[in-house]
């Protein structure tokens, strides 16, 4: 009876987002951590809190949020919980969108990944700005091209995870 009430599918469903987090966790920390552009490395971790958002939902998208934030916290000497707290919001509002504002091609899901990249690079560089007496044009700089950097790494998200999750 007890058997009953566990849904053996999306156990299955989670097991595989979370090997596709350690798969994205180990491209963005093994691979792209090493090849800089520029000067400034791609962050790829938002567009996929972005895709399992698009495809599963906004409480999908804010679980596997949460705990790519986490892991991402661990993984980074920058921030204490500042990815922890960015990324669940993203995957909701994501999951959101995509239930009832946006459809689920690849055109709405590469500006939606695009507004999580500026609103990532915009959380990362506040304390830059709002605390240190430096000039904000090369912060901004930074900013703009580690977005322009991350945003090829849509296509090569956005394919698996529709996959994944069966959308046609």
């Amino acid at each position: 009876m007890l058997l009953d009430t566990i849904n053996i599918v999306k156990i299955r469903k989670a097991i595989v987002y979370f090997g596709l987090m350690l798969a994205v966790l180990f491209v963005q920390n093994i691979v792209l951590s090493h090849i800089p552009v520029f000067k400034v490395y791609a962050f790829i971790p938002p567009v996929a809190v972005v895709a399992v958002g698009f495809f599963e939902g906004g409480v999908w998208g804010g679980v596997f949020g949460l705990v790519m934030g986490l892991f991402c916290d661990m993984g980074l000497n920058d921030t204490k919980v500042l990815l922890t707290v960015i990324f669940p919001i993203i995957g909701f509002v994501s999951g959101a969108a995509a239930m009832y504002f946006v459809n689920k091609r690849f055109f709405s899901f590469f500006f939606v990944s695009f507004a999580a990249l500026v609103l990532t690079a915009i959380c990362q560089m506040f304390r830059f700005i709002a605390v240190a007496d430096t000039n904000i044009l090369p912060v901004l700089l930074t900013a703009g091209l580690q977005t322009l950097w991350s945003l090829p790494f849509t296509f090569a998200i956005y394919y698996p995870c529709r996959s994944l999750s069966g959308v046609d």
